[in-house]
């Protein structure tokens, strides 16, 4: 386990928090934007469609699969039925996403004025055994863009981060134009949450805004010395120059969950950086998780994160007995079995 004695970050809960919201009004954060097209809108819906039907077609190709390997029987020790309910969620599934195909295909043939937005996403996700291919858990999965950029608005104002005007636009139209592939990822990796995040919030403003109390120590191997500021450290991360809306699993602990446990003991070297979340997404979905549940993320247990602290790479967890988030960094073939990472997916 990383030493809490050297913590490049250290954050701690019951602080007063900045109360810096007239800048931006609640209903004053957009500006005017010229409305889509129908045109556009219906090449955006016919994005969506193949997209859709392309899933349609891998179901399909698994559920083939899944008959000739014998998943649809039980197995021994199973209770009599298993498989049939296998077969049941399978093709559940299958009738689930024809179904939506369907009602897509009927408005893209008719001459119906189609809508300026989709406020929600809903998503069908299976987790499946991949040694047993037996179905573990199946979920709709439902977001809300206007909810959820509500909350996000709400939490920024409250800790005073100012936002630029046109946030709700920006965000807006990411979620329009990637709504296909957000939908696959959802449908993939089981995301029930997303963080919306502007762009170009300097590290040292995000963590002195959200903190919940106490200072912030710098990295030094062994001279302990603390600094008030994150100035100075060698923290990097990419694209957080960018607004983005990033999907993510609303799970206190990484082994709260299946497809977060199975990242444990992984090294550095073998993550994926543009699939795991920064240092900066990270302090924002900690404190917006506090807010929700009064609760903190990783207090069992470690996360990767993609921000580099030089050739190091950084990880994080909350420490239950000393009330503070440690930010520390290991080198690159570092690995442990309480240390793994948090899946995500960003859109710009």
């Amino acid at each position: 386990m990383p030493s809490p004695e050297s913590p490049l970050i250290e954050m701690a809960s019951g602080s007063k928090v900045s109360k810096k919201t007239e800048s931006l009004p609640v209903g004053k954060l957009d500006s005017e934007k010229p409305q889509k097209t129908q045109v556009e809108l219906r090449e955006s819906l016919k994005k969506r469609f193949g997209t859709l039907t392309t899933n349609i077609q891998v179901n399909l190709d698994d559920y083939d699969q899944m008959l000739e390997d014998g998943t649809f029987e039980d197995k021994e020790g199973e209770e009599s039925g298993s498989g049939d309910k296998r077969k049941e969620l399978a093709q559940s599934k299958i009738e689930d996403l024809m179904n939506r195909a369907e009602k897509m295909k009927k408005t893209l043939d008719s001459k119906e004025t189609l809508p300026q937005s989709t406020p929600q996403i809903e998503a069908q996700y299976t987790l499946t055994n991949p040694q047993t291919h037996a179905v573990e858990r199946q979920e709709t999965i439902t977001l809300d863009i206007e909810k959820k950029t509500q909350e996000f608005i709400n939490l920024y104002q409250k800790t005073g981060i100012d936002l630029p005007p046109d946030f709700t636009d920006t965000i807006q139209d990411i979620w329009q134009r990637n709504s296909p592939e957000i939908q696959s990822a959802i449908e993939q990796n089981g995301f029930d949450d997303i963080l919306l995040v502007p762009g170009g919030i300097s590290l040292t403003d995000l963590s002195e805004k959200l903190k919940m109390q106490n200072g912030y120590y710098e990295w030094i191997k062994s001279s302990g010395k603390t600094v008030t500021t994150l100035d100075g450290i060698p923290l990097t991360s990419q694209n957080t120059d960018k607004p983005r809306l990033v999907l993510v699993h609303k799970t206190q602990n990484l082994k709260d969950r299946p497809e977060l446990a199975k990242t444990f003991n992984i090294k550095g070297q073998d993550l994926n950086l543009d699939q795991i979340l920064t240092l900066e997404d990270y302090l924002i979905f900690q404190r917006k998780y506090f807010e929700e549940t009064n609760k903190h993320l990783d207090e069992i247990g470690w996360t990767w994160l993609a921000t580099k602290s030089g050739a190091r790479l950084v990880n994080s967890y909350w420490i239950p007995d000393h009330g503070k988030l440690y930010v520390d960094a290991n080198d690159l073939d570092y690995r442990d079995e309480d240390l793994g990472a948090r899946p995500s997916r960003s859109f710009f």
